[in-house]
């Protein structure tokens, strides 16, 4: 079985692992004093806890190809659970969309597209009105310039240093 409980070294670990995955096993060991070995068990420990997920790259995709991103709030029809889940299971298979957050307040969705140009994006939301996930509204916003993008947590701030999973 699988140690559920997370100490001060492994919140490092994944804090660590978050600013660069591909740090070698020795390097990140010698950052926590640990030696390798129980280093590297700690690292197999948390994925196999599900706590890492996976490893990637950070993508600067504008210096590719220049993109827009919309920010788009969709209402839907019927607030039904039967609605909700059609949305949901619609909107995963559009690769453009980048996040998708169901929030409270005066919509229901709010999606980041990034697309090609505006005639792009305005082809998937035809797509997606002309589909019968039933979107009653939805209000588009072009962001303009990127200030933050985060893809850290802040875990030092937001777990104490021995959390129970």
């Amino acid at each position: 079985m699988i140690n559920s409980r997370i100490d001060a070294t492994d919140i490092t670990i994944l804090s660590l692992l978050q600013k660069n995955g591909r740090m070698k096993n020795i390097d990140l060991a010698g950052k926590i004093a640990l030696s390798a070995s129980p280093c590297l068990q700690r690292v197999k420990r948390l994925e196999k806890m599900g706590l890492i997920q996976g490893y990637g790259a950070k993508i600067a995709i504008n210096k590719i190809k220049d993109t827009i991103q919309v920010l788009t709030q969709f209402t839907i029809n019927n607030d039904t659970l039967e609605a909700h889940q059609k949305f949901q299971q619609a909107i995963v298979h559009y690769p453009e969309v980048m996040d998708c957050f169901l929030g409270s307040g005066g919509f229901d969705y709010q999606v980041r597209f990034v697309c090609r140009s505006i005639e792009h994006y305005q082809s998937i939301i035809q797509i997606i009105l002309d589909s019968d996930i039933q979107v009653k509204k939805y209000h588009s916003y072009v962001v303009m310039k990127e200030i933050v993008s985060r893809t850290e947590y802040p875990l030092s701030t937001l777990i104490d240093s021995e959390t129970e999973l």
